[in-house]
This record gives structure tokens, C-alpha cells and sequence, in this order.
């Protein structure tokens, strides 16, 4: 049964940007996560070296319902052990050793990116792509790959979209969108200057902007009207974008078939047909 976490994921991802005041009882609940699930949000500021107030901030700037949702959050994160650590790995490890780091730091991702996800969100992501006229996805480096694969899936299901790799064609495209049409941004760090400078220029065009990004407050996110939050734990040393990418394609997965789902009986024939048109290329 999956229950709504997500708790620790959000203090953990936003450490870096939040205010010294709520860092401060950011990092005392990362640190006593159990004690924090019984302390009032007095007693929280009291034992971390805060205040009320920086602790309310704290609960609304992480996108939390309430101080009990929150709670709520952090013990179903608690509860499925996802407080653990991370193994590095290291230089000269076994075979077995980088295995096992690819496996958990995939898992781990896996997990922590479908806690982020709300189903709110993921419903208007869904409504707006359905409802588009033209959709552009975008992506540089691995978020191409992730760009390339929506725009297949969407396209499968009868969505006139396209995807961009490289900024001069998406920055001509988004240019040319109009009001109810879509970009899907995809940046893992929300800072991608490429994506952003597209991802503006979608919003001047009228266009509904989906982020698939890192969650925080980063200059993709501030553009976004619709955000689907990712959370990567890479292995170090980073050679490239893995588990990053996994938890995006993640999010892309469950997006389209929330959509299907929704929408069986106008896209199942559609995607009959699309299936069928290739049929003849499969050998025997």
C-alpha cells in the first residue's frame, strides 16, 4: 500500500537553501527524527535553538499541508527505514561492492522520488498534457534521454510532441507556443541555464509550464506552474547522471500511465492503433 512520505527527502533536499533559523530545526528533526514525531511545534523550537515562527515557515516553504502532515511524513519515511545511510563507494571497491551501490542508490532514488510526488500534481501534469495542443519536452545531457522518452510515450496516445536536445530548436519551439500548450522542463539540478532561458520564454508564450526537477526552490521551479519532484542519491565519485536519470524516468512513467488510466476509453484505441502501425517490422 503506498503511503504519502516524503518528510526527511524534503528537509534533506532543501537543507542548502533555507534560511539559518529554519536550517537550524531542519537539521535537529534530521538528527532526532523519532523525538520529533511527539514534540509540539513549541517544543520543537525550544530543543532545536529556535523559534515558532521559523519552525511554521519551516513546514509551509517545504509544501506540507500542515504541522501533522508533516509528522505524518517523516514517521512513514521512518517507518520504511529510508533514514538509513547511504555506502559510498570507494576507490578500489569489489565488483560486488559498485553493484550493490548502483542497486541502493536506485532504490533509494526510486523510493524518495515517488514520496515527493503529490497526487495533485501529478493529476494537473496529466490534464495538461491531455489537453494540449502542442507539447515540447526539453532536457540537456541525460534529461534529453528523459525529454526523448516522454515525447514517445505521448506521442503513442495521439499527443502532437516534440523533443528538443539542444537549445536553438527548443528555444524556437517555445517560442511558437501558444496559450494551452505545454513545455515539460526537465533539469535534476532546476539551475540548467539552457532549460531555464527555454522554460521562460514557454511562459512568455502563454504555454503551461511542467518541471521535472529537484525538489526546492530553484529558478526552473519558480517558473513552473506544475512541478513533479525528483530525488537522486548518486554515487560518488559521479561519473554521470544515473540514478538522476532513473528517478526521472520514474516520474515520466508514472505521469503516463496516471494518464492512461484516467483517460482509457479516448486512449487505448489510440494506442491499438500506434502499436499496430509497426507490427510488421517485428520479425517471427
Amino acid at each position: 500500500m503506498y503511503i504519502p512520505g516524503g518528510g526527511l527527502v524534503r528537509l534533506r533536499e532543501s537543507l542548502s537553501s533555507l534560511a539559518e533559523s529554519e536550517a537550524r530545526i531542519a537539521e535537529y528533526i534530521l538528527s532526532h527524527p523519532s523525538e520529533f514525531l511527539h514534540l509540539t511545534v513549541q517544543e520543537l523550537a525550544q530543543r532545536s535553538g529556535g523559534s515558532t515562527a521559523a519552525a511554521v515557515r519551516l513546514w509551509k516553504s517545504l509544501g506540507f499541508d500542515g504541522y501533522q502532515d508533516f509528522k505524518l511524513r517523516v514517521a512513514s519515511d521512518l517507518q520504511s527505514h529510508m533514514h538509513e545511510p547511504y555506502r559510498e563507494l570507494t576507490i578500489g571497491d569489489s565488483f560486488a561492492s559498485i553493484v550493490q551501490s548502483v542497486h541502493d542508490s536506485h532504490i533509494a532514488s526510486i523510493q524518495n522520488t515517488l514520496r515527493l510526488l503529490k497526487e495533485n500534481d501529478l493529476h494537473a501534469a496529466a490534464e495538461a498534457l491531455r489537453n494540449s495542443r502542442h507539447i515540447l519536452c526539453f532536457g540537456v545531457g541525460a534529461s534529453s534521454m528523459v525529454a526523448a522518452d516522454l515525447a514517445q510515450k505521448l506521442t503513442r496516445i495521439g499527443l502532437w510532441t516534440q523533443a528538443a536536445c539542444d537549445f536553438h530548436t527548443a528555444a524556437v519551439t517555445a517560442a511558437a507556443l501558444r496559450p494551452g500548450d505545454v513545455l515539460v522542463a526537465i533539469s535534476d539540478s532546476g539551475k540548467t541555464s539552457d532549460v531555464v532561458e527555454v522554460a521562460q520564454a514557454a511562459a512568455r508564450a502563454g504555454a503551461h509550464i511542467i518541471a521535472i526537477t529537484r525538489f526546492g526552490d530553484t529558478p526552473l521551479s519558480q517558473i513552473a506552474h506544475t512541478r513533479l519532484y525528483v530525488s537522486a542519491v548518486e554515487p560518488k565519485p559521479r561519473v554521470a547522471a544515473t540514478a538522476s536519470r532513473i528517478a526521472a524516468l520514474v516520474v515520466v512513467d508514472t505521469l503516463f500511465i496516471h494518464l492512461v488510466n484516467q483517460h482509457q476509453d479516448e486512449v487505448y484505441p489510440v494506442l491499438e492503433a500506434t502499436r499496430q502501425s509497426v507490427q510488421s517490422h517485428r520479425l517471427p
